[in-house]
């Protein structure tokens, strides 16, 4: 009994006494109760750790899309500042364009303003010096025959006459073109030198008062060709009288002297060369006077 009472019990001593037994047996069940509750908390914080790195994993995933996405809108926006920058020395080029080309035009004008001034003063220069209006007018009408009307001057050009067209090409085939087409198809007449069809056509245009300064120069070229020095004569003075400036004016004064000399007026002749060579030196028309 003395044995048994002092081994010591699994239960733990019935002495109230000793505190000792009672306090193992309390601090063994709390130890045993404790791990399921850590390895649930454990399990937990393992399962948050997962979900943390999914969720990191879908972040990065995304972010790396959102980085592609913003290196191809910098690609796209690097091209459209190039095209910007290419544009602006288009315009830059253009700019620079424009700009010659005004200086361009507006000394062009000058240009054009002195020729002209210098132009317009030819018919007067040969009024004046050369061959005056009434002196041309007089002997346009002594080649005609009409000395009666020698003595009068005329202020302004006389109207064309009319003149009636050539059998070969119908009156009503002429009415039914317009004047821009009959001055073509009479051009290429005379430059294939179909004088008869050409004077048809260009007495048409007279008669319609189209261009009547280049027509009665046309119509004084093919009388001059078929040497009808009177007629042309009074071609060519209805043309310089209607405009002086146009480029056939050395042909003009040439052909005009020449025919007054073929109709035996050498000194009024030499009123046009020397006219035609001292306003018109340069032209092929003034080196053929010697």
């Amino acid at each position: 009994m003395a044995a048994l009472s002092s081994e010591p019990s699994a239960f733990g001593s019935s002495d109230s006494s000793s505190g000792t037994s009672n306090t193992s047996y309390s601090n063994t069940v709390s130890v045993t109760d404790m791990k399921p509750q850590n390895s649930q908390k454990i399990a937990t914080i393992n399962e948050t750790v997962v979900n943390n790195k999914t969720a990191l994993s879908n972040v990065s995933e995304e972010y790396e899309g959102m980085r592609s996405v913003m290196e191809s809108y910098a690609t796209k926006i690097a091209k459209q500042d190039e095209k910007m920058r290419q544009l602006e020395e288009e315009n830059k080029k253009l700019r620079e364009y424009v700009e010659e080309s005004r200086q361009i035009q507006t000394e062009n004008q000058d240009k054009i303003k002195v020729v002209v001034g210098e132009l317009g003063t030819l018919i007067d220069s040969i009024n004046k010096d050369y061959v005056p209006k009434d002196k041309f007018d007089q002997l346009a009408n002594e080649v005609r025959g009409n000395k009666s009307s020698a003595s009068k001057t005329t202020t302004a050009p006389e109207p064309a006459k009319k003149e009636t067209p050539s059998k070969t090409i119908s009156a009503k085939e002429l009415s039914t073109k317009d004047s821009a087409t009959l001055i073509k198809e009479a051009d290429d007449y005379f430059d294939k030198k179909s004088y008869t069809e050409a004077q048809a056509l260009y007495t048409e245009l007279l008669n319609r008062n189209y261009k009547p300064a280049k027509v009665n120069f046309t119509l004084g070229e093919i009388a001059y060709n078929q040497k009808s020095y009177a007629k042309a004569i009074e071609h060519y003075k209805s043309s310089i009288s209607l405009f002086d400036k146009a480029a056939y004016t050395p042909t003009l004064l040439y052909h005009t002297g020449t025919s007054f000399q073929k109709l035996g007026k050498t000194k009024d002749a030499q009123g046009f060369y020397k006219a035609l060579k001292e306003n018109y030196p340069d032209s092929p028309e003034a080196k053929k006077i010697k």
